[in-house]
């Protein structure tokens, strides 16, 4: 056996802080199956004292778990942790929005609104478990191109945006179908997706996909896509390198049987510095993060497609339509 299979073989470990073991008991049975090791602490003492002693990969904590303060709690996992990556997500029934961004300042990395279905904290769990790269937007955002070579993506931005500034009325979807073709062709994607989305929500609707122009303004569940909330959550860019090797994503090629993916890049898409979707990209083979030159001109072209198209006006009124009728 080498090294990668052995490595592949060890369990995660997964610490649970929560008062009542009871809710979590379903989902524990099913991780044990996935080879994950769960651990239990009822309050946040015990909490900090066992993921200072063990390495945990992922820390499940409510946020109301002892008496010193929700943010104080993220902070002192966050400082105590044995293991300095590990990921944090936050159980709660207080999902106001200032709640969840004092949560994403404090140091989590998601937010699971209660009451909640088990399968989807599971497949949220599971996708915080499984190897996956993240970029946050100061790393390269106001950076001058540096390669010369890069040419062609400047060429790119500036195509995208003399199309999008010349649509007529009525012909938002056909030039949004157009800029994500581009963008798709661009970095070698079979399927390259404009999705909006808000954080706390469960829905969330497809505005434009570049393998089918038919394809727009369709609902989706974002349970489904628990890579999409992470990044409405965290603002951050997100990598699947390989989905084969991804817990969540090694059954996607045979579920999405149209096209052959072997990696997923979502980019947030951000409307008057509010995180309002994501761009998705679909490769057919395992990748590695693009350049930073490239991630600065595709957050450019995803946040220029989010102002022209006035996407944040349109969220509301689509959400408002689509929760009244449901989603897919």
């Amino acid at each position: 056996m080498n090294a990668s299979e052995t490595k592949e073989k060890m369990p995660k470990r997964l610490i649970l802080g929560e008062m009542s073991a009871t809710k979590f008991s379903i989902i524990s049975d099913w991780l044990k199956k996935d080879n994950v090791v769960v651990d239990f602490a009822n309050d946040a003492e015990l909490l900090i004292e066992k993921i200072s002693e063990e390495s945990y990969q992922l820390c499940v904590v409510n946020w109301l778990l002892g008496g010193i303060g929700p943010f104080e709690l993220i902070r002192k996992i966050r400082s105590s942790s044995k293991n300095p990556d590990v990921k944090i997500m936050v159980v709660s029934r207080q999902v106001q929005k200032v709640n969840i961004q004092n949560a994403i300042s404090a140091g989590a990395h998601d937010f699971v609104a209660e009451p909640f279905e088990n399968e989807v904290v599971l497949k949220r769990i599971l996708y915080h478990l499984s190897p996956q790269s993240t970029m946050d937007a100061s790393e390269y955002e106001d950076r001058e191109i540096s390669n010369n070579d890069e040419l062609e993506l400047v060429n790119l931005c500036l195509e995208v945006c003399e199309k999008l500034s010349r649509t007529e009325r009525g012909q938002e979807p056909h030039s949004l179908h157009e800029a994500v073709s581009k963008i798709g062709q661009a970095l070698g994607s079979n399927r390259t997706s404009l999705v909006i989305a808000d954080v706390g929500e469960t829905s969330g609707v497809v505005l434009a996909s570049s393998d089918d122009p038919s394809f727009h303004n369709f609902p989706i569940s974002l349970d489904k896509y628990p890579e999409i909330q992470h990044v409405v959550f965290s603002g951050k860019v997100v990598l699947i390198p390989d989905v084969t090797a991804n817990t969540l994503t090694h059954e996607i090629n045979k579920k999405v049987k149209s096209i052959p993916i072997g990696s997923l890049l979502v980019f947030p898409v951000r409307y008057q510095n509010e995180v309002i979707g994501v761009l998705t990209i679909r490769r057919p083979k395992a990748s590695e993060m693009p350049s930073y030159d490239k991630l600065r001109v595709l957050q450019a072209l995803a946040n220029l497609m989010a102002a022209q198209s006035n996407i944040q006006l349109l969220l509301r009124k689509i959400y408002r339509d689509h929760q009244r009728t449901g989603t897919e």
